[in-house]
């Protein structure tokens, strides 16, 4: 049990990855104004409580409620306006967790007070659903400590054990399943939806995982001006010709060949596909916006296996510079746009040859 748990905190922050997931399936607008009005409407909440006798009851507690509810507005506008950054959303999460923990100070009576504890738990649920468990047991962490309050306030105003009781399983059972179930689910779905999305010959990259994967670096690696995303597009030349004199076995076996070498030849860094017959494509993050030395490796790795096929190969390169989600997919599509295009040149040119596309300007929204 405990190796387990050890496992869990090891987990990677998932939100790069779903954030792509839900951008290529049209779901992030839907996803922003869902969360723009849950959190505005329990933005409200505080508020409406000014006007209830269980609600504020000193300057103190009215100004607690004012300040958590306005928290919460904000958290909610960076939604409506656009798709957060990933440490954007660790703040949002962050604050919507101190915000809760504000409201539920403001009531003066602790039997509400610690009903509302139970509120932690979407919050949670949001953690483990985008990000770490780190994350999930702080804000769990508070909401303890927050219903432990709550609970002796309660038993001490009324004397009520059993109701106590019963209110902190009901909110315990809420903060600890909610959120620890999303989170089994979730990586659960990572771990098939990576493994269906690999190619079943060269256990490379699908078209779909690799665009995926490729965000997730590109938000992995966000840091000052000089780091380039560099994309190498790479067919095989004389491929055709090898299924028609040895057969398909033969070309299958070159395939996997192929994908040996780009794994040996990259670094671990690189995120490698198949796109297509006897297409692939690397992308790399790298301080330099001319991917030659990467290119030509993989150009002579190629030429080595032991199959008549070589590969014209294109590349191209531009700076990583910006953190929004929109501009970095649109980077994706046209860096694979050039590379591909310059992958044409160098079989126009007679193959087995590298050419380079001028590096692409800065993605448009930075």
């Amino acid at each position: 049990m405990a190796s387990r748990f050890k496992r869990w905190l090891k987990q990677p922050d998932q939100y790069d990855w779903l954030s792509a997931y839900l951008n290529e399936r049209g779901l992030q607008v839907l996803w922003r104004r869902a969360t723009f009005g849950f959190t505005v409407t329990t933005a409200a909440l505080p508020i409406v409580m000014l006007w209830s006798p269980f609600g504020p009851d000193n300057p103190v507690r009215v100004a607690l409620a004012v300040a958590a509810a306005a928290v919460a507005f904000a958290g909610g506008l960076l939604w409506l306006l656009r798709w957060p950054t990933r440490r954007q959303s660790v703040i949002f999460s962050t604050m919507a967790t101190v915000a809760i923990a504000a409201t539920c100070f403001t009531f003066s009576n602790p039997y509400p007070a610690l009903g509302a504890c139970a509120t932690f738990a979407v919050i949670g649920g949001f953690a483990a659903y985008f990000h770490t468990i780190g994350l999930v047991v702080a804000n769990l962490a508070v909401a303890a400590v927050c219903s432990t309050i709550m609970a002796l306030r309660l038993i001490a105003t009324t004397g009520d054990v059993a109701l106590t009781i019963a209110t902190l399983v009901t909110v315990a059972s809420f903060n600890i399943g909610v959120p620890f179930g999303i989170l089994s689910l979730v990586h659960t779905f990572r771990s098939d939806l990576r493994g269906s999305d690999r190619d079943p010959l060269t256990g490379l990259l699908n078209r779909r995982s690799f665009h995926n994967s490729v965000y997730e670096l590109m938000m992995l690696h966000q840091s000052p001006a000089g780091i380039y995303v560099v994309m190498a597009m790479i067919d095989l030349d004389n491929f055709k010709q090898l299924n028609d004199t040895r057969g398909h076995a033969a070309g299958d076996q070159a395939l996997v060949s192929v994908g040996t070498a780009l794994r040996e030849n990259c670094r671990a860094t690189a995120v490698i596909g198949r796109v297509g017959g006897e297409e692939f494509v690397v992308a790399d993050i790298d301080t330099a916006p001319n991917p030659a030395k990467l290119a030509e490796g993989l150009r002579q790795a190629i030429a080595r296996i032991p199959f008549p096929v070589t590969a014209s190969i294109g590349t191209a390169a531009a700076p990583l510079d910006t953190d929004s989600a929109s501009a970095n997919l649109q980077l994706i599509n046209d860096l694979i746009r050039t590379s591909d295009t310059a992958m044409y040149e160098a079989k126009r040119a007679g193959g087995n040859r590298v050419c380079h596309y001028p590096t692409l300007l800065p993605a448009a929204g930075s």
